[in-house]
């Protein structure tokens, strides 16, 4: 790999971080949070659009040898990323919360996780890549249903300025614990499948949070690393993995009418799970109907933890290409719905009395 190869790197990566921005600020301007139009442009960047466009500038930009250059960058920012998500977590919220956040919160695992391996039973024959166990595939799709975005999550509160309500203290809480238990149920999958994805291990992803975690979240130390980190990691790293998640998306797989009706059954699928499971498990334990629909929607949001995830199982063998391509498209859906949800179940009075006392059981 010589000095022809790192330049070009560059400057797949210069066209890869302007690509991403101007997407951003084009969703942000929709209501949307930035990572939609940062893992659109990925995509369009990727075989469905510009290699259809032009092959020839997509083989330009992204050769072997600089996919192999944007791995190692997207490794880097990625370990970083969920170094940065551990810092996020604030322990505190965790403590003192009730019932109603325990059951909410593993209703917001178990509902979709459930909901996933029964779909991963229907369309093992057809979707499985050959090789894979039928345990193996089935909790895979379960740990991929069951993804709450935790940063991106906690940027749509921060953007809607409900960070330190009683709903963004209880999505926060549910969300952090849904990531712990996500990732080491994934960690898990992949121990089973005896795999080594070459993309990065999960242990590395989850220690790389857990050091994140153990750190104090407001001391001035967790701060003044996040000031550092946060830029460089999310403007100039993290374009990479979105680069080669959509280098990997081909949306021409999913060409028949069967593709896009399972793809449609996966996005209602997870819908049901994270926003159902929630809601229900939320009003049972005590949360108004409102406060708990709220809530059923902000744990609906997957975007980037999502990816990380099905890139983990792309490379490992576990999914193929196609179904990779359809779990992308669930990931942009739900995270797209989540502030639509939001404005479509109004607060009210309800939100009031939720500000004031809290989700309770």
């Amino acid at each position: 790999m010589g000095a022809d190869a790192f330049l070009r790197a560059i400057l797949a990566l210069g066209v890869v971080i302007a690509a991403s921005r101007v997407s951003a600020r084009a969703l942000r301007s929709l209501g949307q949070p930035a990572v939609i139009g940062e893992v659109l442009s990925g995509i369009l960047l990727g075989p469905s659009l510009l290699g259809l466009v032009s092959p020839a500038a997509e083989s330009f930009l992204f050769p072997p040898d600089v996919q192999r250059i944007l791995g190692v960058v997207a490794q880097a920012g990625v370990l970083l990323y969920m170094f940065l998500v551990g810092l996020e977590f604030d322990w505190t919220l965790v403590r003192g919360r009730g019932a109603s956040l325990v059951a909410a919160s593993q209703a917001s695992i178990a509902v979709p996780f459930a909901l996933g391996c029964a779909l991963a039973v229907a369309i093992e024959r057809s979707y499985a890549p050959t090789g894979v166990s039928r345990p193996v595939f089935v909790l895979f799709m379960g740990v991929a249903m069951a993804i709450t975005a935790f940063p991106v999550l906690a940027r749509i509160l921060t953007d809607r300025q409900l960070t330190r309500t009683p709903l963004g203290v209880a999505a926060l809480t549910c969300a952090a614990i849904n990531d712990v238990m996500a990732w080491v149920l994934l960690a898990i999958v992949i121990g089973i499948a005896h795999a080594k994805p070459a993309g990065g291990i999960p242990g590395e992803f989850v220690i790389a949070f857990a050091v994140g975690a153990i750190l104090p979240a407001r001391s001035r130390f967790a701060q003044a690393v996040d000031r550092w980190l946060h830029g460089p990691v999310t403007i100039l790293l993290l374009p990479a993995f979105f680069a080669l998640t959509g280098l990997r998306t081909q949306i021409a797989l999913v060409s028949s009418a069967a593709d896009w009706l399972l793809c449609l059954a996966i996005v209602a699928v997870a819908t049901a799970g994270k926003f159902g499971g929630t809601t229900l498990a939320g009003r049972a334990a005590g949360m108004s109907w409102r406060f708990a629909a709220r809530l059923g929607a902000l744990m609906n949001t997957r975007g980037l933890m999502e990816l990380i995830v099905l890139t983990v199982g792309l490379e490992a063998g576990i999914i193929n290409p196609r179904l990779f391509t359809m779990m992308v498209i669930m990931a942009i859906v739900t995270t797209a719905m989540t502030g639509p949800l939001l404005s479509l179940i109004p607060a009210g009075g309800e939100d009031r009395e939720d500000r004031e006392e809290g989700p309770h059981a």
